[in-house]
């Protein structure tokens, strides 16, 4: 089952809560009303602010209500109806300051197979990640290199992963200490002959 979450003009496919981590859409109470557009006004005509005025009392009995309006601010939300808050009330917080500035949190994943298929997009020969620069599985951080080293290998890793090209973002090209150290000794066995 595939849920639909609207925006101003596009319609966005969530992909099924049973494929992927629960965060704070998942209770909030946009997300089953029946009248979705309520949460984007088009104007300052009274029919407008009505709807305004409608969805803001919908949220002010949401429990996501805290949650939402944070993503909202930190991530410039720039249309809408957010935590009960309009696009000129979160503007005026940010402007002012507000806002206390804070740390954004990690993605959380169930599964590192999750965060990898989430996380990394496929270009040509390369493997590319598009996450931050960490992700919490379960309860263990971990950096993308060991994401996708353990979602695309079986054996364990010796020592630190690096980078085996030159694309900053690849995650396909991974060497361990070991696949260093024999393409060391392959190098050095080649000058010496």
């Amino acid at each position: 089952m595939s849920t639909t979450i609207f925006k101003a003009g596009k319609s966005y496919s969530a992909p099924a809560t049973a494929d992927r981590a629960s965060d704070w859409r998942d209770v909030a109470l946009c997300r089953s009303h029946p009248d979705p557009e309520m949460w984007f006004p088009k104007g300052t005509d009274p029919v407008s602010m009505a709807n305004e005025a409608e969805a803001k009392k919908v949220c002010a009995g949401c429990p996501a209500l805290m949650a939402c309006r944070e993503w909202a601010i930190e991530n410039r939300e720039n249309s809408g109806v957010w935590g009960g808050l309009s696009e000129h009330e979160r503007a005026s917080i940010r402007r002012l300051g507000r806002l206390p500035k804070k740390r954004t949190p990690l993605q959380a994943f169930a599964s590192i197979d999750d965060a990898y298929r989430t996380l990394t997009e496929k270009a040509g020969a390369h493997v590319l990640w598009i996450g931050g620069q960490e992700v919490v599985i379960g309860s263990v951080r971990m950096s993308p290199n060991q994401v996708s080293w353990r979602a695309t290998r079986k054996e364990a890793p010796v020592g630190r992963i690096h980078k085996g090209c030159k694309h900053s973002r690849c995650v396909r090209h991974l060497v361990d200490q070991a696949m260093r150290d024999a393409r060391k000794a392959t190098t050095t066995e080649r000058s010496a002959a």
